[in-house]
């Protein structure tokens, strides 16, 4: 009898102890899950506020008076093109954090004689403009107006006057284009040139300020080909006044044209 209860009381206890562990357990779940909860409410609470401020905020920057675009800094400032950079430059006002500055750049590239834009924002309500500009390198007259071009032959503007220190052409159209490639050849004679065109088929025609001839210097060393005919040309035993054209399109030879074609000669 003794042995049959304590096997019941022994039985009975290990139930209760396990049944009490699982209850236990079980509410230890329960009061993690409520933690966690509360835990992702806190958070999605303070997501919520944070998003809040953060709008307000914005919503604050965007119509402040103070930050609205008010002054255009310029560095090396467009000599032809300051009007077409006014114009699309009024396009773009409003508040200096909302300015579009990749659009801006794109639209003033468009613009022949900017070659390079750094645009910046300067806080509050400055906007830093930095151009690289083409240069004019060449002319031309057509009805009474000079245009101006660069090395590459694009037109950056107009004048009413001549410009001294750039070189006269005497061509347009597919003419003036075959001149442009011979910019760099053209560059160190530039302030002695007093026209270039161009003429099949001797090529580019040079002539230079305070000497009667035109020269056909081929397609490179402009300068040494023509020095090296001004070296001879005071020893020739002729009247150098009378040479009309010097062809130097072939090395080591000069072609000399005369004005009394009768002469002819080489």
């Amino acid at each position: 009898m003794r042995s049959g209860m304590g096997g019941s009381l022994k039985f009975e206890a290990d139930f209760f102890r396990r049944n009490n562990n699982l209850t236990v357990t079980r509410e230890k779940r329960i009061r993690s899950i409520q933690v966690r909860t509360i835990h992702l409410l806190l958070l999605l609470a303070l997501v919520l506020l944070t998003g809040l401020v953060l709008s307000r905020a914005a919503d604050f920057l965007f119509t402040w008076d103070a930050l609205q675009v008010r002054t255009y800094r310029f560095r090396q400032q467009p000599v032809f093109a300051s009007d077409a950079v006014a114009g699309i430059l009024r396009r773009f006002g409003g508040n200096i954090l909302a300015l579009d500055l990749g659009e801006m750049r794109r639209q003033l590239l468009q613009v022949p004689e900017i070659a390079a834009v750094f645009i910046r924002r300067v806080l509050p309500d400055t906007v830093e403009i930095d151009f690289s500009l083409r240069r004019p390198f060449y002319q031309y007259q057509r009805d009474g107006v000079y245009h101006l071009l660069d090395a590459e032959g694009l037109l950056l503007g107009q004048r009413a006057q001549a410009t001294a220190d750039l070189v006269p052409v005497n061509a347009m159209g597919a003419d003036l284009e075959a001149i442009v490639p011979y910019s760099g050849e053209l560059r160190p004679l530039r302030g002695r040139i007093e026209h270039v065109a161009y003429g099949e088929p001797h090529g580019v025609e040079v002539k230079l300020r305070g000497a009667p001839e035109i020269f056909y210097p081929g397609e490179s060393d402009f300068v040494g080909k023509i020095n090296l005919y001004f070296r001879i040309r005071n020893r020739l035993p002729l009247d150098v006044s009378s040479i009309r054209r010097v062809d130097l399109r072939i090395p080591g030879r000069i072609y000399l044209e005369f004005k009394d074609v009768q002469r002819g000669g080489s």
